[in-house]
This record gives C-alpha cells, sequence and structure tokens, in this order.
C-alpha cells in the first residue's frame, strides 16, 4: 500500500525560527522558490520518507503559483528528500481539507496517508480527516516528536538512527 505525506510548507518546513536565525546572519530568506525551508525540518522530513518509503502530496499554498511541475522543480534544485507524487487540486486554500479529500477521492483507496500541518484550526479539515492529522508548531515545524509519531502512525517502525540519539 502506498504512504502518502499531505505537507504544508509555511509553519511546517518554512518556520519562525529559522527566518529569524537567517535574519540575524544577514542570509537570504528566499531563493527563486520562495522561503528557504528550515534544515531542521528538512532532516525530520528525511527521516519520516527514508523510514516509511512515503510520497509527498503538496496541500501548501505554494503549489498555486507553481503547480506540480514547479513543486517537483524546487524538490530537484533544493536536493530535498523524497518524491513530490502530486499536488492537491486548488479549492479553498485554507479549508485544506476539501482539497485533500478531492485528492483522496481518486487516490485514496490507494494510500495510507498523514497529514502535516501548522493550523491551529482542526475544522479547517474534515472530521475523518483528523486521526491523520499531525499538528505542529509555526514557529519550529516539524520536529523530532511529530517525525516520531508520523513514522509510528504510518506502521514503520523507529529507524535505527533514532537509537543514538536517545
Amino acid at each position: 500500500m502506498k504512504k502518502v505525506l499531505f505537507l504544508d510548507f509555511d509553519g511546517v518546513m518554512v518556520t519562525d525560527r529559522y527566518q529569524t536565525q537567517l535574519m540575524t546572519t544577514n542570509s537570504p530568506l528566499r531563493d527563486e522558490y520562495g522561503a528557504k525551508f528550515d534544515p531542521v525540518c528538512v532532516e525530520c522530513l528525511k527521516l519520516i520518507i527514508d523510514s516509511t518509503d512515503a510520497d509527498i502530496v503538496v496541500t501548501s499554498t505554494w503549489k498555486m503559483e507553481r503547480g506540480l511541475d514547479g513543486m517537483q522543480r524546487m524538490w530537484q534544485v533544493r536536493h530535498l528528500p523524497g518524491n513530490i507524487l502530486d499536488v492537491t487540486p486548488d479549492i479553498d486554500p485554507i479549508h485544506r481539507g476539501e482539497e485533500i479529500a478531492v485528492w483522496l477521492e481518486k487516490w485514496g483507496d490507494e494510500c495510507r496517508y498523514a497529514i502535516i500541518d501548522d493550523t491551529p484550526f482542526t475544522d479547517f479539515f474534515r472530521e475523518e480527516q483528523l486521526q491523520h492529522l499531525f499538528k505542529v508548531d509555526e514557529r519550529t515545524g516539524l520536529d523530532d516528536e511529530t517525525a516520531r509519531n508520523v513514522i509510528a502512525y504510518l506502521g514503520v517502525p523507529e529507524p535505527e538512527i533514532w537509537k543514538g540519539l536517545m
């Protein structure tokens, strides 16, 4: 069975913490694709991908400007982990649950999924999606704890790399 991560960017991969760090070192906050991703969050995403072989479906509003091809190109240029399988359709950028539901109507029987988002409002998702939702703090984004929870949820034991971190 295919495993899928519905992934938001702002607040999940782009964090206040990293943007502040870039500003204090006078480093560029953006590249040609947008705000730079927090390397800590990228490492956490890598752990999920390496442990589950999940593909990524972009839910972020970034998809509206760049589309699937642009997201895939950004992933290659930035050397990000995993594979961008698709983007959700553009229906309602606030209530992502509707966009996810439409995507799942086509592919849902063939996948197990997790949603990673920073929204503080669960009503942005459908009730049946809440068990798949892993909320992160927008200031720090995707972290080790969330990564472990997503990996466990997708039915994969913790990777060997964490044994040395405990």
